[in-house]
């Protein structure tokens, strides 16, 4: 029998942060969790589970993705946004912390917009801090897989940030 309240311990401040880090909003990063546990809950139940840490971190980032495609609010910020100096003096002044603030706001829809393998990989590698091994692990996917995967996904967020158009410009500049 598993010690859920020891797996929970262990694990539910991690599932949490990973869940936070794409949402960036409490009563979302917790449904988020809560459903990542009982769907772990429920997987237990058919199979055995080896890594209980790598499973909770790959569910909690899939049901936030799932919770991001459902957010509504469609974000629109000018390309020249994307050029402010987050370290600069200025940064800390409010018009600075909004605009950090909406630029979050859009990766996290354009994550969204990603597809599933493509989502979570970029998700597991860049706000869970994963390394492509323990990625591929926890996907059941090739380490290959999972660079073309995170290839992919930044080409695709680029685009859907509309970076690879502005960054055209500035290099012919």
């Amino acid at each position: 029998m598993v010690d859920w309240e020891s797996i929970i311990r262990t694990n539910g401040a991690m599932a949490f942060d990973t869940a936070w880090r794409l949402l960036g909003h409490a009563a979302d990063t917790e449904d988020a969790v809560q459903e990542a546990l009982l769907e772990a809950f429920q997987l237990y139940a058919r199979q055995p589970i080896r890594n209980w840490g790598g499973l909770l971190r790959q569910l909690a980032m899939r049901r936030a993705i799932d919770r991001l495609r459902q957010r509504c609010a469609v974000l629109s910020l000018p390309l020249e946004a994307l050029t402010f100096d987050p370290v600069s003096p200025e940064s800390e002044q409010p018009e600075s912390i909004a605009v950090e603030r909406e630029l979050a706001d859009r990766l996290r829809l354009a994550i969204a917009k990603l597809p599933d393998r493509e989502a979570n990989v970029f998700s597991l590698h860049y706000l869970g801090e994963m390394a492509n091994s323990e990625i591929a692990e926890t996907l059941g996917i090739s380490a290959d897989a999972v660079a073309v995967a995170l290839h992919r996904a930044r080409n695709r967020l680029k685009q859907l940030l509309g970076l690879q158009k502005d960054l055209a410009r500035r290099s012919q500049s």
